[in-house]
């Protein structure tokens, strides 16, 4: 029910673009939290995305309870102590995408681009800026990023029991497929 929530959060948001309007066909969050100590990623696959090609809009939706670890205690950890994934059940970006009128419908090449706009995690939204590729391939636009998120910045709580496992910041790497969103 949550995500035909979002979905439908998401089309509502996307009225207002033009017929450029491309959603996700799949994607991959992970992220890497890990110390020398011990090794702490995650992957999510069920995140929600819409991306304007005309305009450069961008929004993307990512349940948190869809992060999974290799252990389940980690999961467990993220969930109720870190995220509170009860309380804040998903994280969200809206953005635009600078450097997008470079993208060649038909050139296959990665295109360097810029997005700015507002990450909301665990309640807590901030500004940021990161680079980007984006790819046409058959039809599809591959989008491709790194960045780094500070758990200060979103209030996430690093106990000090366990500083020395879990790192300050978290190592986020996107890969997304859109394909042309048909109503």
């Amino acid at each position: 029910m949550k995500n035909f929530l979002t979905l439908i959060f998401l089309l509502a948001s996307v009225r207002s673009f033009s017929q450029d309007i491309y959603a996700l066909k799949s994607g991959k969050i992970n992220f890497f939290a890990g110390t020398p100590v011990e090794d702490i990623d995650a992957t999510n696959t069920k995140a929600v995305s819409f991306l304007n090609l005309k305009t450069g809009d961008v929004r993307i939706s990512i349940p948190n309870k869809e992060f999974h670890f290799r252990r389940a205690l980690m999961e467990e950890h993220f969930n109720e102590n870190y995220m509170e994934s009860m309380k804040y059940p998903k994280s969200e970006f809206k953005g635009k995408i600078s450097g997008i009128e470079k993208l060649e419908l038909t050139s296959g090449k990665p295109v360097p681009v810029t997005v700015t706009g507002i990450l909301t995690i665990h309640g807590i939204a901030k500004e940021r800026t990161f680079e980007a590729t984006l790819e046409v391939k058959d039809n599809t636009v591959e989008a491709n990023t790194k960045f780094i998120v500070p758990l200060i910045d979103h209030n996430i709580d690093r106990p000090k029991i366990l500083w020395e496992k879990i790192a300050e910041n978290v190592n986020v790497t996107v890969n997304f497929v859109y394909e042309l969103y048909k109503k």
